[in-house]
């Protein structure tokens, strides 16, 4: 069974006195706080699912049934069209629906919308996202080093042993444009021999897997992306957390 976590435990959890939890949880503006640790502290609290008696009001009445999906950048376009269908196909099945977040969510608090998927970004944005951010957040296809923070990517490793044996065996490159998140970079360069251009695929010495075609070259397997087991992980475990129910252990979720 999950944890009922305490203002006590937020305290010691963060390093900090239970008074600065119980100032930042209940919005005191005459305590001087600074920004990092209020941060810290609602960021802390949202991923534990602690729930005060003024945040469980806010819950019953302020709830939008909308999640916010941010992705910025134009690479591996195709790719990043197919989750976010399966996005919104899967957000509307639970009854929510999906809205496109403009460069202004780096800005300012989204209150508009019950939950975030960030897809493909850079921890810098990532982080400049969280910084207005204190609904649940999840990184898609991308790795974020921190435990306050889900990331749900593709299965690397089953994806190459897969295409591996379209090939008929042995290593694999893979090719698509750049990623964006370092780490999740380093994740794949673990899985594939190297990391390609989509352009570059053909002068390959070894086999290719090309991503947004779904196929092995140059045996011409196909290979398809499980959009839709993706999709349905990231907005159960949202659904979870704005529920405050248990969300899963590990922070970083392969599909």
């Amino acid at each position: 069974m999950k944890k009922k976590y305490t203002i006590k435990d937020i305290a010691a959890e963060c390093g900090v006195s239970t008074a600065t939890v119980s100032y930042v949880l209940n919005d005191v503006k005459t305590q001087s706080i600074s920004e990092d640790t209020r941060k810290r502290i609602l960021h802390f609290a949202n991923i534990v699912g602690y729930v005060s008696s003024s945040s469980a009001r806010a819950l019953a009445t302020g709830r939008t049934n909308a999640f916010g999906v941010y992705s910025p950048n134009p690479e591996n376009a195709r790719i990043k069209h197919g989750i976010v269908a399966a996005l919104a196909a899967e957000a509307e099945k639970n009854g929510y629906r999906l809205v496109v977040l403009t460069e202004s969510c780096l800005a300012r608090q989204m209150t508009d919308v019950d939950a975030i998927f960030a897809v493909d970004v850079s921890d810098e944005v990532f982080y400049r996202l969280g910084d207005n951010t204190f609904s649940p957040l999840l990184c898609i296809e991308g790795e974020i080093d921190n435990d306050l923070f889900y990331s749900i990517t593709f299965d690397a490793e089953h994806l190459s042993a897969e295409a591996s044996a379209l090939a008929g065996g042995g290593e694999v490159c893979l090719a698509a444009e750049s990623f964006h998140s370092a780490r999740y970079a380093e994740y794949l360069l673990k899985h594939y021999a190297a990391v390609v251009s989509p352009s570059s695929a053909l002068d390959q010495a070894l086999p290719v897997y090309l991503a947004s075609e779904g196929c092995v070259l140059p045996a011409n397997g196909r290979l398809s992306l499980p959009y839709e087991r993706l999709a349905s992980e990231a907005v159960s475990v949202a659904i979870r957390a704005i529920k405050r129910a248990d969300t899963p252990e590990e922070h970083i979720i392969r599909i």
